[in-house]
């Protein structure tokens, strides 16, 4: 198996119970069979077998290439693409006669932690600890990835944000933050009004949501959003669904 040869010593070894289960290391399996196909694994080892976070980026960014390429039929080709001052986007994406720019972000729970709790050593622990309760805001961590991706955009191109979060509630379960964050037009949250309600980031022309879970059997959920005020807008389609993986 893949997997085995490509985790064999990890800095991240014992730091959680990653892979949680067999069904998550096979799935695991295929996506690094993926990668390697694409002659790309060798540039993403060295981040596999790094620190947990370092590991847990590197996977966002193998899933979301997968599913795009293999789930949602959007063949990949270029990687590490430059753009602008000494920037890179994750790959780019093949859309009929269209190029589409991608950047992946994948927030984690440990982004959602408090000060004290970060100085106290919260982030070592296991993600969710019975009895914890604690308020969460994934609006947050949207309008973040987004701020954090723009920079990296051409004006001249068509640009996605591929958000994979790891946080304590997935975006997916949480609409009204999504709405919140996209298109709220107030700015009743943080003084700011939604990032898709004006020209200040019309550059990106959507975000495409990402989750894989585990339940009765691994699947896929993703949701498409465009940006319709964007200089060069697009869809992906089908826009939403979820995927059942055997």
């Amino acid at each position: 198996m893949l997997f085995n040869s490509v985790f064999k010593n990890p800095k991240w070894r014992g730091k959680d119970d990653f892979p949680s289960s067999d069904d998550w290391k096979n799935e695991i399996n295929k996506w690094l069979l993926f990668i390697q196909d694409k002659n790309q694994l060798k540039r993403y080892l060295p981040r596999l077998n790094d620190s947990k976070s370092k590991r847990d980026e590197a996977l966002a960014e193998i899933f979301s290439a997968y599913i795009l390429e293999v789930k949602l039929k959007y063949p990949i080709i270029r990687w590490e693409v430059k753009t602008i001052s000494g920037k890179d986007v994750d790959f780019v994406i093949q859309d009929g006669l269209n190029e589409i720019y991608c950047e992946v972000k994948s927030p984690g729970w440990e982004s959602e932690l408090e000060q004290k709790e970060r100085l106290n050593g919260r982030k070592d622990l296991p993600k969710y600890i019975s009895g914890e309760a604690r308020s969460i805001a994934p609006w947050q961590a949207i309008r973040f990835a987004l701020k954090k991706s723009y920079p990296k955009f051409l004006p001249n191109c068509k640009n996605l944000v591929i958000l994979n979060d790891d946080l304590f509630v997935h975006i997916l379960d949480v609409p009204l933050d999504i709405e919140i964050a996209l298109f709220e037009d107030r700015g009743v949250y943080n003084g700011e009004k939604g990032y898709f309600t004006s020209t200040d980031f019309e550059n990106i022309g959507g975000i495409l949501i990402l989750n894989c879970r585990h339940i009765a059997r691994i699947e896929y959920r993703f949701m498409f959003i465009a940006n319709k005020i964007s200089k060069n807008s697009f869809s992906i389609t089908p826009q939403k669904g979820i995927i059942n993986c055997n």
